[in-house]
């Protein structure tokens, strides 16, 4: 009798035990699905995403011989040609004029110039640079002109290399972007680089 007693507390133990065993199992098997969901939800809440890994979305300006000019969005990094692309230049355009494989920037405007232009700018740089060597009383050197403030004939006439077209490009980027901030942000306008900003930055101000 004695030994059939053991034997059922013996058993009952045993099946105790294995109760307890698959008790704390299924708790911890429960613990990590309850982990794994919060894992999961937080890498796909976009709110959690690290700033780094969003694209940097930059704005230009695209105007000139375009079928529809204004405001794009676009990556950072893209190049002129891709802002060129989306606002459909028109047949007289002459995309040969235009930087097409520079990267773009931020807030800055891209004039697509037509067929012409160039030589109706370079022709008016002759004229602008024989009239400053002819006349004694050029204000060029003496004065700084207020890209700012100047009318497109005024940028023309005062300042070297800058032609007609050119001018004013830089006036239709004022007017669009605001006013410059320093004599550098120039730059910016399609067509000035930094050889043309070097002969010119003695010349403007921004005051």
């Amino acid at each position: 009798m004695d030994n059939i007693d053991k034997r059922y507390l013996t058993a009952g133990s045993l099946i105790l035990l294995v109760l307890v065993f698959m008790a704390g199992f299924k708790y911890a098997e429960f613990r990590y699905r309850d982990s794994a969901e919060k894992l999961e939800l937080i890498e796909v809440n976009p709110a959690e995403k690290p700033e780094h890994l969003e694209d940097s979305l930059i704005q230009v300006y695209v105007c000139g011989e375009v079928k529809k000019p204004g405001v794009y969005q676009l990556k950072e990094n893209e190049r002129v040609y891709q802002a060129v692309e989306m606002a459909g230049p028109e047949d007289k355009a002459d995309l040969r004029l235009i930087d097409m494989a520079r990267p773009l920037v931020d807030g800055e405007t891209i004039v697509v110039p037509g067929e012409g232009e160039l030589a109706g700018e370079m022709a008016g740089e002759q004229g602008a640079s024989q009239l400053r060597v002819s006349s004694p009383t050029s204000p060029v050197g003496s004065a700084k002109v207020n890209i700012n403030k100047a009318p497109a004939s005024e940028l023309a006439d005062k300042l070297n290399g800058i032609g007609p077209a050119l001018s004013q490009r830089i006036v239709d980027y004022r007017e669009s972007n605001g006013a410059f901030q320093k004599i550098e942000d120039i730059k910016n306008v399609s067509g000035i680089g930094e050889k043309k900003f070097e002969a010119i930055k003695d010349h403007i101000t921004v005051r």
